[in-house]
């Protein structure tokens, strides 16, 4: 039964989307917003202009953001009297007035529909991924996460003991 399974049967079809020309605090705001109703959620679309996939945000993409801004402060050092609350709202500050331009994801994993099971696996293997977009038609039309197909694999193995 599991290996009947498809990327339709696991994916969210309701999915977070943000628009490439955005700044990386909506970026973060909207992430932030869909994780209070899917906290297992960890990305966001961006769509390009015209409605088209131009990759993802994820929450490893923001916190890299936040890291690079705070590690070239140069008020921030290993010394003792650093203050640290001023250096991380400057840094905080001067991140979120970026654009999402050069933080966006564009080498997405990308299932069909109608992948099965395994190859939804392997997807997630190959790209050490915790999520994968499903595509028909050249539109996007939900999200995988990793947890979902963590939930139907073990849901057959536990019911079988």
């Amino acid at each position: 039964m599991l290996l009947r399974k498809r990327a339709w049967d696991m994916m969210r079809e309701e999915f977070t989307t943000i628009d490439e020309s955005a700044s990386l605090a909506e970026g973060i705001r909207i992430l932030r917003e869909s994780m209070k109703k899917s906290p297992d959620n960890s990305v966001v679309v961006v769509l390009n202009k015209n409605g088209a996939l131009r990759g993802v945000i994820s929450i490893w993409t923001m916190l890299k953001a936040v890291e690079d801004q705070v590690l070239r402060d140069e008020e921030l050092s290993l010394i003792e009297d650093a203050d640290w609350d001023r250096a991380f709202k400057r840094a905080g500050t001067a991140c979120c007035s970026e654009t999402l331009d050069a933080h966006i994801e564009e080498d997405v994993a990308i299932l069909k529909p109608t992948d099965p099971m395994l190859v939804v696996l392997e997807i997630f293997r190959k790209k050490k991924r915790s999520w994968a977009l499903v595509q028909e038609g050249g539109k996007i039309i939900g999200v995988v996460l990793l947890s979902e197909v963590y939930r139907e694999l073990t849901r057959d193995l536990v019911s079988q003991f």
